[in-house]
């Protein structure tokens, strides 16, 4: 059954999905590098967030969590149908798609490997896209300590890399 949605209630969502489309686009883009991918994963975010709950709309680090998960989803799928990627009309694409799991996964890997405070920083302002106030608010710390702790993780996430791959990856 349906929900209606009141006036003030449209206006709202309209207001929200303003705010959150280009930005959601563009996070799925980046990790797909296609443009036809990349609007079928935003539509299809908007779709099972509004499905959940039609009253209530989620904050924009919600509405990624939901777009990366469909994108691991459907690059699972590409994985399992193997010979079917052939007829996928994007088969360049999921090879570059390929690339961009693998480096991921090495990001990931080596955050791993990283303090916890570190992890947690880069999590949050990078990965889950918080402000660095509303990131401070988490850790309770100051906006400049998160500001420098950040750097620090950066630099200790690049100096894994570069070690990473003088090692041979």
């Amino acid at each position: 059954m349906a929900t209606k949605i009141s006036p003030s209630n449209e206006q709202y969502m309209e207001k929200w999905y303003q705010q959150t489309v280009s930005k959601l686009y563009s996070f799925t883009y980046a990790l797909l590098q296609n443009r036809e991918e990349a609007e079928d994963i935003t539509q299809e975010t908007y779709f099972r967030c509004l499905r959940k709950d039609s009253k209530s709309f989620p904050p924009y680090p919600y509405l990624k969590k939901v777009a990366r998960n469909l994108i691991y989803d459907r690059y699972r799928h590409w994985q399992k149908s193997g010979s079917q990627m052939e007829d996928h009309t994007l088969s360049e694409d999921v090879s570059a798609s390929e690339e961009d799991w693998v480096t991921r996964s090495l990001v990931q890997e080596l955050m791993n490997q990283l303090p916890e405070q570190y992890k947690q920083v880069l999590e949050l302002r990078i990965i889950e896209g918080y402000s660095r106030k509303e990131t401070a608010e988490r850790m309770e710390r100051s906006e400049d300590a998160i500001r420098g702790l950040q750097y620090r993780a950066l630099q200790a996430l690049r100096d894994l890399f570069h070690v990473t791959e003088k090692n041979g990856g």
